[in-house]
Parts: C-alpha cells; sequence; structure tokens
C-alpha cells in the first residue's frame, strides 16, 4: 500500500511539471515569431542596401508546435522464496574446533522510477520561391531603402519613385483567363532596363489585394469606369537609413549594417524631395505587415490567401 502511495504521488508530480512546462513551451515559441520575423527583415534590407544583385530569402511562418513529454515508469519486485536463515555447525575429524555457517537469504523487495522529461518546439514554415513572390518583395525592400534601380545616380523624388514602384510591383492576380475574376488596368510610361524607352503595362489583378488597410497598390473604386490605382499612403519611400542623422533612432542592425528611421514626426530627419513629415517606427511595423501581404497569394479554391510548401525548424 506504502508503494503505491509512492508511485501515485511521482505520477501527479510529473503530470504537473509536464503542464507547465508545456504553458512555458508554448508562451516562448509563440514569443520568438516577431524576433524570426524581424531577423529575416533585417537581413533583406541589408541585401538590398548593399547587393546590387539581390534576390530576397524569406520564409513565411504558418504553424507553431510545442510539445513536452513527462513519463513515469515505476517497477515493483515482490521477494520469492525462503526468509534468510543461518546454520552454524562445528568440525569434525581434521576440522575439529573449526565452526562452518550456511547463510540462505531470501530476495529483497524493490522499488524503481524510471523518468522520462523530454519537449520539443517547432515552426512549420513556408520558404518563398516562386517569381512573383520575390519580385514583389525585391521591390517592397528596394522601395523602402531607396535603392530601386534607376538610370543616373541621382534620387528619385517620391512622385517618380511610386510611379516606378506601380510598374515593378507585380500585383497577385489569377490566371488570366475570361472571367477568371482579375481586374485589369494600365500603367503608363514604365521604363525598360538600360534603356530610356518606356512602354505601358497592362495588369492583371485579384480585387482582394487591392482592398483594406493591408493592400499595398490600392484601387478604392473598383467600380470606377477607370480605375487609379495608388500605393498604400502608410508604405512609405526610402524611410530606412543606414547612417544617423539628426532626431533619427536605431531599429536594429544586421552584421555592420545599421538601421535608422525618424522618431518623431516633427523631428529633424531626412526625407525624400515631397514627402510629407511621418512617424518612422510606425512605418516599420506598417512594413511589417506589407512583408507578409507580398508573401500571400491568391487561395487555389478561387477565394481568399495562401502560401505554398512548407518545411519544419525544430529545437528540441
Amino acid at each position: 500500500m506504502f508503494v503505491r502511495l509512492i508511485c501515485l504521488a511521482v505520477c501527479l508530480l510529473v503530470c504537473g511539471c509536464a503542464s507547465t512546462q508545456l504553458n512555458y513551451n508554448t508562451a516562448d515559441l509563440a514569443s520568438s515569431l516577431n524576433s524570426l520575423t524581424k531577423r529575416q527583415i533585417f537581413y533583406n534590407l541589408a541585401q538590398a542596401v548593399t547587393d546590387p544583385e539581390f534576390v530576397p530569402s524569406q520564409a513565411t511562418i504558418s504553424i507553431g508546435t510545442a510539445q513536452t513529454l513527462n513519463a513515469v515508469t515505476p517497477s515493483i519486485s515482490i521477494p520469492v522464496g525462503l526468509p534468510t536463515m543461518t546454520i552454524a555447525r562445528d568440525g569434525t575429524g581434521r576440522f575439529a574446533g573449526s565452526q562452518f555457517s550456511t547463510q540462505v537469504t531470501s530476495p529483497a523487495p524493490t522499488l524503481g522510477v524510471q523518468m522520462t522529461d523530454s519537449w520539443t518546439q517547432s515552426w512549420t514554415m513556408v520558404p518563398l520561391n516562386s517569381a512573383p513572390q520575390l519580385r514583389r518583395l525585391r521591390a517592397l525592400y528596394q522601395y523602402v531603402t531607396g535603392t530601386m534601380p534607376h538610370l543616373g545616380s541621382r534620387i528619385l523624388s517620391l512622385e517618380e519613385a511610386e510611379k516606378l514602384f506601380l510598374c515593378e510591383y507585380p500585383l497577385q492576380s489569377f490566371n488570366v483567363a475570361p472571367g477568371g475574376g482579375n481586374v485589369i488596368f494600365k500603367i503608363d510610361g514604365c521604363p525598360n532596363n538600360n534603356t530610356r524607352e518606356s512602354h505601358a503595362r497592362v495588369v492583371h489583378v485579384d480585387p482582394t489585394f487591392t482592398q483594406g488597410p493591408s493592400c499595398i497598390i490600392c484601387i478604392d473604386d473598383l467600380n470606377a469606369k477607370q480605375l487609379r490605382p495608388h500605393i498604400n499612403p502608410n508604405l512609405k519611400y526610402h524611410f530606412i537609413r543606414t547612417q544617423k542623422t539628426g532626431d533619427m533612432v536605431s531599429l536594429g542592425s544586421h552584421g555592420s549594417t545599421s538601421f535608422y528611421v525618424c522618431g518623431n514626426p516633427e523631428g529633424d530627419c531626412p526625407r525624400a524631395a515631397q514627402q510629407e513629415a511621418f512617424d518612422g517606427r510606425k512605418a516599420f511595423s506598417d512594413f511589417i505587415m506589407f512583408v507578409y501581404e507580398a508573401a500571400t497569394v491568391p487561395s487555389s479554391g478561387g477565394s481568399g490567401r495562401q502560401t505554398g510548401g512548407s518545411f519544419v525548424y525544430s529545437v528540441r
């Protein structure tokens, strides 16, 4: 009875520890999401600033799993056999005067407990490997760092950068087909690579991605006779800088490249021509949301959004 009580107490103790550990692991896993996202973003920002052949390296995180295993394996041994006894006798013959003894010992009862404590934390991540996704992200990173490719070495004005971004950012769309659900508009004056010629570009876009606060290129009225795409006003051009001046504050860094934004709208901070004052820290928070937006694609079912492919990153 006493042994059973000990086993029961140990099991209850371990179960309580498992629950506590699981709660801790789950909270710890959830808190790492923001850190993982920012590390990817700072890496890509550094590449956009330093590498003219920059192609983003990005993975979206879709599922997190926290597992905790606590196990107790008790073992009980019950003695079977004769009790302990000792037999003593005197020697005879040439062993006269000597004493001999024989001792028989029965097995003693034993109690064994084996305990196992293991835990696993994992993120299921979706690597972005389609050309439209990577083109969207490349345009986005180049836009916010002011490194969009253009002829000459001068800095683009806000109007020039917005027009170039409209041309370079490939909006999400359904497969182009009659009645496919896309809306269509035309962008004039899109430049060709390494030439001074320009051409018009016809854009097919899933209307879902032109609406709401997260749209990157937005259309206010889809029923208008002439659609008017524009860049979301919360997406700021060249607001991330690599040198601290005036009232700029630090965002973070990757390697030897540090990033700064304007600390407040009234601060003394560099801005592009024609650009109004804004809060750089809020702009960076919005930019993280825009990165998620650029990574999504239309659902294969014809409505909603999705990402494709996955691999698992785990810590044991």
